[in-house]
């Protein structure tokens, strides 16, 4: 049996806390997506769906985070042991910077929609039951902060403990990361109907250079790119 990617990890992860991860967070993200069937199902909150529902996937990324960060303590785990190790000012320089590429994002996106004469009406036909795309200002402010928590959970629960849970347990590497990759897929519930080998591909990638590099903060930056670039699909509706 090969060493846990030449790093130093604690105890075996407890089967029930794998599952209860790897198995119970994909489970409610595709249950929470179902709300995507219906969108008049907000319509008395006099918000456009897109906000309500993604300021509810915001609140669902959160919780998983907090919920992951009790099955460490319990497990005798710490972030250090998921490849992430940055202290609480590093953090706040990393989400700083994510802030900023998105903010300059925004700007940009914002300015090119309004020299085009774009409103919401005409960017309508862009969001359908596999693609969001925000097309308010206000839908875009909330997407960022999807954004944000989007990225450090998936990161630190399809990475980081998925990847290194396994491994305690034995399990090669590679095979780890493919293992790790197939509940990132329905951890998108509905999307991955339809963009099923979108999200196992780059799942793979971001497990793949996880192992590489062994540090989340590298994977987190790259899936905070890869999700901002939805804000350029967006532009689609000037061709």
């Amino acid at each position: 049996m090969e060493r846990a990617a030449d790093v130093q990890l604690p105890s075996a992860m407890p089967v029930s806390r794998l599952l209860l991860v790897l198995v119970g967070f994909p489970a409610v993200s595709t249950a929470l997506s179902l709300l995507l069937l219906d969108r008049r199902i907000f319509a008395a909150t006099g918000l456009e769906f897109f906000t309500v529902f993604w300021l509810i996937i915001i609140g669902w990324y959160a919780l998983q985070i907090a919920l992951l960060s009790r099955v460490l303590a319990v497990s005798g785990w710490r972030w250090r042991d998921i490849g992430f190790g940055l202290d609480a000012r590093r953090t706040l320089w990393l989400v700083g910077a994510y802030l900023v590429v998105a903010f300059v994002l925004l700007a940009l996106v914002e300015l090119a929609l309004a020299s085009a004469g774009l409103d919401a009406g005409k960017l309508r036909a862009l969001s359908d039951l596999s693609n969001l795309t925000p097309r308010t200002t206000v839908d875009r402010l909330v997407f960022i902060a999807m954004g944000l928590v989007a990225g450090l959970c998936e990161e630190f629960v399809y990475r980081g403990f998925a990847i290194r849970a396994l491994q305690s347990r034995g399990w090669n590497r590679w095979l780890a990361v493919l293992a790790a990759a197939v509940p990132f897929v329905f951890q998108h519930g509905l999307k991955s109907i339809d963009q099923f080998w979108w999200f196992l591909g780059w799942g793979l990638v971001f497990g793949a250079i996880f192992v590489w590099c062994r540090r989340l903060p590298v994977t987190i930056a790259i899936h905070w790119l890869v999700i901002l670039s939805a804000l350029l699909g967006v532009l689609a509706a000037l061709r």
